[in-house]
């Protein structure tokens, strides 16, 4: 239980940072996040953060293919995962 309660907080922070950053994030009550933004495609923030070594999912499905699948990992992880997207998002500017 105490790992569940581990996962939803830095879910729940995650999905918070990544609204501070402009994302649209779905509700969710998993382990991942389903997040986009307006200021950079889901396939191109997916390879950007791939060059950085962080690996997220992106699907070709047009319902879904603005968005990437952000699996909740460690605090640490969260936290890199978030610089990453950070500067990305200002070289994209």
């Amino acid at each position: 239980q105490a790992k569940c309660a581990a996962i939803i907080r830095t879910r729940e922070e995650t999905a918070k940072a990544l609204k501070a950053l402009g994302f649209e994030v779905l509700p969710s009550r998993t382990n991942f996040l389903f997040a986009k933004s307006d200021k950079i495609g889901g396939g191109e923030l997916y390879r950007k953060l791939k060059d950085r070594g962080i690996l997220v999912r992106h699907f070709s499905n047009p319902r879904i293919c603005d968005y990437v699948r952000i699996t909740v990992g460690t605090d640490e992880q969260m936290a890199a995962c978030l610089d990453a997207i950070r500067a990305i998002l200002e070289e994209s500017l």
